[in-house]
């Protein structure tokens, strides 16, 4: 892509659309229809006829707005396309720089970890010998003290706990826990619901209603 680009957005096309005597029809027959009964099979065609005039100038301006956009479109994701090629190396990096990192905490948490259980059963070990606890500190102080030297601290590791399957899943516990928590809604669960329903055979689940909901799809 060239540093320097010019585009050519064709604005007025827009304002020519908005502006055509068929946007000003199907004002007129918003006006005539907006709260007109459909009471009879002769109003139901003239709603029907109604719709179809308005949805045809609609799709007449959507048409004029995607003459004024296209081009944007286009250089956006040329624009998109150059970002990712430059970002996406970068983003890789440190993607694997993280790892190691967390890489090397670990291992500075398995090194500390192995010299505490050690400490301790040495300290286990002593109380077993020792004739006081003076003796167990003058024999265990450096040791403490070493070991907090040696073990290197390391910065913004965030730990988190994922969850993932590996046998057969309690689902009615899973659900009533994300329910609990407030991280499931109801009514998202059951969007589709009903054309899985109807997918699987299945005609009745305890609980849920299935309703009819009709809606004119002139176009």
């Amino acid at each position: 892509m060239n540093s320097i680009a010019k585009i050519t957005i064709p604005v007025e096309k827009i304002y020519q659309a908005i502006n055509d005597p068929q946007v000003l029809h199907a004002q007129s027959v918003i006006v005539k229809y907006h709260e007109q009964p459909v009471d009879s099979a002769d109003q139901y065609n003239e709603m029907a006829y109604a719709i179809k005039i308005v949805n045809d100038v609609i799709k007449y301006i959507e048409a004029a707005r995607k003459q004024v956009t296209q081009p944007l479109d286009l250089y956006k994701k040329e624009v998109i396309r150059l970002e990712q090629f430059t970002c996406e190396p970068m983003a890789d990096f440190i993607t694997k720089a993280k790892a190691r990192m967390v890489q090397y905490h670990n291992e500075q948490e398995r090194i500390k970890a192995e010299a505490e259980a050690k400490i301790k059963a040495e300290a286990a070990a002593a109380l077993t010998q020792s004739q006081s606890v003076s003796d167990i500190m003058g024999a265990f102080t450096d040791k403490l003290f070493a070991t907090s030297v040696e073990t290197n601290k390391t910065a913004n590791i965030r730990t988190t706990i994922k969850a993932k399957i590996v046998g057969e899943v309690d689902w009615i516990r899973v659900l009533s826990v994300q329910f609990a928590a407030g991280k499931l809604n109801p009514d998202e669960l059951i969007k589709n619901l009903a054309a899985s329903m109807k997918h699987m055979g299945v005609d009745h689940i305890a609980g849920i209603e299935l309703t009819e909901v009709k809606s004119q799809s002139i176009r």
